[in-house]
């Protein structure tokens, strides 16, 4: 199935940068993309099928992971291990980033969000349908993602490496991303703007980080884990629907 996506403006501003954490933010055009891997897509999971077109309205999403300087200004303080502000923030498990998103959209007249497990991908994908955004091989990721076999066994700043075809930097490796939305059955039909069920106990994460292997930072991966789980390895971006206020 092929991937479809809008690539003409639609009156909102390209991008937008939140004025109280400097996180910098990305427009998504509306449109339909083939989500979940092939039958016989290298290192595919059952549950990464079957493959179906998924229809989304237009978004706003994280340039970069947030880092922990960006948590520390909303939150005080940084669970994450010691290390350069810009690293992406880690240590922090589903409820802790609802406990930022609640602080940071009082101060704020944008209601910022996690991206669905749909829209992460939709972004990861930017408009291919390989493995990865920038092909099939993983010699072609090592200039985009930071995984085992170039991370050095740690994660790094963000923005060092390429950035997928949309901007969008680290969408691939460095650290695992939460998303919004509880885990989903694919189906066989098409779908709108889908969304998993929140009463899960255990939150999804994408995109894999600088300690797997290539094979779970494909752009279809899907990984599970309990909403308060807190590690060294997930992250996570920001998103918000397309309305940008005149003022911020």
């Amino acid at each position: 199935m092929p991937v479809i996506s809008k690539n003409i403006g639609d009156g909102f501003p390209p991008s937008y940068t939140d004025a109280v954490t400097g996180i910098e933010f990305i427009r998504l055009l509306s449109g339909t993309f083939t989500m979940g891997s092939p039958d016989d897509e290298a290192g595919r999971d059952k549950d990464e099928g079957p493959a179906h077109l998924v229809s989304l309205d237009a978004f706003y999403i994280g340039k970069y992971e947030v880092t922990q300087a960006q948590w520390e200004k909303i939150m005080g303080k940084n669970r994450s291990t010691t290390g350069p502000s810009d690293l992406p923030v880690v240590n922090i498990s589903w409820f802790d980033v609802h406990d930022f998103l609640t602080r940071l959209n009082k101060k704020s007249n944008i209601q910022y969000r996690l991206p669905t497990e749909a829209e992460w991908e939709y972004a990861c994908r930017a408009g291919s349908q390989t493995a990865f955004s920038s092909g099939n091989d993983e010699l072609s990721l090592k200039e985009y993602a930071w995984f085992d076999a170039d991370s050095g066994g740690e994660r790094h700043p963000v923005g060092i490496k390429k950035p997928n075809q949309w901007g969008l930097y680290d969408i691939h490796g460095n650290v695992c991303e939460w998303v919004g939305d509880g885990r989903r059955g694919y189906l066989q039909r098409q779908e709108n703007n889908p969304v998993g069920p929140s009463s899960q106990t255990k939150g999804i994460h994408k995109g894999g980080c600088w300690l797997y292997p290539a094979n779970l930072c494909r752009s279809a991966n899907r990984n599970s884990t309990d909403k308060a789980y807190r590690t060294h390895i997930i992250g996570f971006r920001l998103a918000f629907d397309k309305k940008v206020p005149e003022t911020n």
